[in-house]
């Protein structure tokens, strides 16, 4: 079983071997993770992501806000048991999803369904179908973060389209 599940596809879930994980205690948190995984597949500087979700704070206040944010995930997600990969990789500068660490994201699963489309036969598009549990972040909201929900909303629009696309494609397929 997966250590880490992240769902972004419909209602945020975070998963801990298979059990919800609590003790989150702001979205902010949830929202750092949720960046972190949409957008593994690089690091992630501090001020980034510390502009992303505190604008409205000054740079020192929002980088203290991202230290006592990630402690916490760090803390809830398990993040410095021994056993295995830790989930986060974090430098004074940078932070990132660990590439190797045991996790499973959902909209990665899409995306590589849908990597080859010439390739791709009617089970696989029906995977891809089946994952898709409503829009990006559906319900989840960050008040007070402009630039976190513009995020939000291109990614949201992205998988739509991609979604659009892989009905209209099994379809076609199926008609043929």
């Amino acid at each position: 079983m997966t250590r880490l599940a992240v769902r972004l596809l419909g209602t945020l879930q975070i998963t801990l071997e298979g059990t919800p994980a609590t003790g989150f205690q702001s979205n902010k948190e949830r929202a750092l993770l949720a960046y972190l995984s949409e957008e593994s597949q690089q690091p992630h500087t501090r001020e980034k992501l510390a502009g992303l979700l505190w604008p409205e704070w000054t740079e020192s206040a929002a980088r203290n806000n991202l230290r006592r944010a990630l402690s916490n995930l760090r803390r809830t997600i398990g993040d410095r048991v021994q056993d295995g990969e830790p989930f986060l990789l974090v430098t004074h500068r940078t932070i990132r999803l660990n590439p190797a660490a045991d996790t499973w994201i959902d909209t990665r699963a899409f995306r590589r369904l849908l990597a080859s489309p010439r390739q791709q036969l009617p089970p696989q598009l029906e995977q891809a179908i089946e994952l898709y549990k409503g829009g990006f972040l559906e319900e989840f909201s960050l008040a007070g973060s402009p630039a976190f929900e513009e995020w939000s909303v291109m990614c949201r629009e992205r998988y739509q389209r991609l979604m659009r696309e892989t009905l209209h494609d099994l379809v076609g397929r199926y008609q043929a």
